[in-house]
């Protein structure tokens, strides 16, 4: 009786660390999915501040982006494209705090691809995930 007893408690106990590694694991993948979704919604609100800062622009494919939560901006390395075919690769900062500007961008090529101006033509987007689309 006392080793039935012991037995059933002890499953119970795996049961139970069963269910909380469970809800534990579902709410780290919450949480990662939420950030993956932030991090999107910026890239894209981001390519809108880009199409208020150069004209002409044709396309922009994100290579990489990151938050860091100290300064609360992104961070973010793009291909952009100018309706002539020429593309320039570069950095810039953007927070969503001033969702129609980006902070800073790595000047490389001001007189072609980065001309200051704002694009009023659609431009193709190819975010970090692979997600395409037209802004």
């Amino acid at each position: 009786m006392q080793l039935k007893k012991n037995l059933l408690i002890v499953i119970g106990v795996i049961l139970l660390a069963g269910v909380v590694g469970k809800i534990y694991m579902d709410h780290q993948n919450t949480k990662e999915q939420k950030a993956e979704e932030e991090k999107l919604e910026a890239e894209r609100m981001s390519v809108v501040a880009l199409k208020e800062t150069f004209a002409d622009i044709k396309s922009v494919e994100f290579e990489w982006s990151e938050y860091t939560k100290m300064t609360g901006f992104y961070d973010m390395f793009v291909k952009m494209t100018n309706i002539n075919g020429e593309f320039v690769k570069f950095d810039y900062m953007y927070t969503t705090n001033r969702p129609k500007e980006i902070g800073g961008w790595g000047v490389i090529d001001k007189e072609k691809v980065q001309k200051n101006g704002k694009t009023k033509d659609k431009v193709h987007v190819i975010y970090t995930n692979g997600d395409e689309e037209e802004l």
